[in-house]
């Protein structure tokens, strides 16, 4: 199988240092998504960072997303916005956004926490993102039963579920992103 790869910048690098970054791994793959975490910034500290690295990413045909703060995407131009709040903030977002922007989801801990989530109009639930164990199971478990895309947060490159998920989408964290001999050792993932 064939994933398309999710990018997740690092919350504490600057944006001149994550767009070459980008440009980078260029050369090597074509990454279909990036998640701009907010980090320890406020909002206009966070909007400012998201500028300065919007075009250079949005001109090579990949989709920007904010994270959790979806009263910024269409100020910003953004493509969407990736929520681990509850559910309320996860309704508002859609409710905000839908049908003009992507609202992603991530942070779920259960079954049922995905099933509730999946029933919202979302366009794909993250696993894996909270550490767990449970991660690659039920992104799996997510991939075969239901058609809302799935994303498997890889805990590094050389993560042994890469050889086996069944996720639409892979999502790799900085560092293991930057460096492109590290993205050519997964395989499966889309050129």
């Amino acid at each position: 199988m064939t994933h398309e790869i999710f990018l997740i910048a690092a919350a504490d690098k600057d944006a001149a240092t994550l767009s070459a970054q980008f440009g980078n791994l260029l050369e090597t793959v074509t990454p279909a998504v990036l998640l701009i975490p907010a980090g320890a910034r406020d909002a206009e500290a966070y909007a400012g960072h998201v500028r300065d690295i919007l075009p250079r990413v949005q001109q090579t045909g990949c989709a920007v997303l904010l994270d959790n703060r979806p009263e910024l995407v269409r100020a910003l131009g953004a493509d969407g916005v990736h929520m681990t709040g509850g559910i309320k903030a996860l309704a508002e977002a859609i409710g905000d956004l839908k049908p003009d922007f992507i609202v992603g989801t991530g942070d779920i801990g259960s079954r049922h926490e995905a099933m509730t989530r999946g029933e919202m109009d979302i366009d794909y639930l993250m696993f894996g993102d909270r550490n767990d164990t449970d991660g690659v199971e039920m992104a799996n478990w997510w991939a075969e039963t239901f058609e809302i895309p799935s994303v498997y947060r890889a805990r590094a490159h050389d993560d042994p579920a890469l050889a086996t998920i069944g996720s639409e989408f892979v999502a790799l964290a900085d560092p293991d992103w930057d460096d492109p001999i590290k993205l050519k050792s997964i395989k499966g993932l889309a050129a």
